[in-house]
């Protein structure tokens, strides 16, 4: 994190001096000269790319969590598919019957879609909490499946799997480059 925030200062600072020396150019420039227009064109362009710049740096101040929230996802999704897979292994067996694999497959298609996310900066601690949903309906469906635990758990791993699904899909975006009108 010191690195980024460091990155982050190095690049400001560097943007700022560009600005101050075109600034002095243009300052020492007389109005009139033909290339006091390029010169102030050339300084707009730099003083707009550090705005743009400040506007990111929430974003990268963010980036090295919001890699932990998706590797986070990431393993914990793989951990459900691993779980689904052996799951639909277990009828072969003989100690479940056939039908546990729909659940397997209900297992897998959440696991796959929890897998397949990428958080973005304002979403990765939602991704974070899915992660340990998940992790806890891994283990509550192996133990609902072999009868360890009463059926009424089965809410429970319902619920998990539809909670995890709505912190895992990404915000619907929204406009806000619209004025308001009165």
């Amino acid at each position: 994190m010191a690195d980024t925030q460091q990155q982050i200062a190095g690049d400001v600072a560097g943007r700022q001096s560009d600005i101050r020396a075109k600034l002095d150019e243009l300052e020492a420039m007389p109005d009139d000269d033909p290339r006091y227009a390029t010169v102030f064109n050339h300084l707009l362009e730099a003083a707009d790319g550090l705005l743009t710049f400040e506007a990111q740096i929430p974003a990268k101040l963010q980036e090295p969590h919001r890699q932990a929230s998706k590797r986070t996802i990431r393993w914990a999704s793989l951990l459900h598919l691993a779980g689904a897979a052996v799951l639909a292994l277990a009828p072969f067996t003989g100690q479940i019957s056939w039908w546990w694999l729909i659940v397997a497959a209900i297992q897998a298609f959440f696991g796959a879609i929890a897998a397949s996310t990428d958080p973005t900066p304002q979403t990765h601690r939602r991704s974070r909490y899915a992660a340990g949903i998940l992790t806890v309906v891994t283990a509550l469906v192996p133990l609902l499946v072999f009868d360890v635990l009463t059926g009424w758990f089965w809410l429970a791993a319902a619920a998990g799997w539809i909670i995890s699904f709505a912190l895992t899909v990404p915000d619907a975006p929204t406009d806000t480059s619209r004025e308001k009108r009165p």
